[in-house]
């Protein structure tokens, strides 16, 4: 009987200790950075044509959640209609890539 609990406690242990590790793996990321307050930024995923925009909060930053992973890229466009310099991104999951 003292076994059988052993085995019993052990596979618990197991089957739990998989269960965590397989909660914790995600196919999204974040994207993060800065900008001008009223900015608009702009991503765009390379391979499938996946676009979001978001406005800079007034502290001058940015962050998309949940995103795709994949290469992106990310452009910031200012109240006057101009724009940054496109920048390239690979998002990996899990990660909070920050665009510099």
């Amino acid at each position: 009987m003292k076994n059988r609990n052993v085995v019993l406690s052990a596979a618990f242990a197991i089957a739990f200790g998989i269960a965590g590790t397989a909660a914790a793996q995600t196919s999204s990321g974040n994207i993060m950075g800065e900008g001008k307050a009223g900015d608009v930024v702009v991503i765009e995923n390379v391979d499938t044509g996946f676009v979001r925009e978001v406005k800079v909060k007034d502290d001058g930053r940015y962050q998309m959640r949940r995103l795709p992973t994949g290469t992106f890229h990310v452009t910031v466009r200012h109240a006057d209609g101009t724009a940054d310099e496109t920048k390239t991104v690979t998002l990996h999951g899990g990660v909070t890539a920050r665009v510099q």
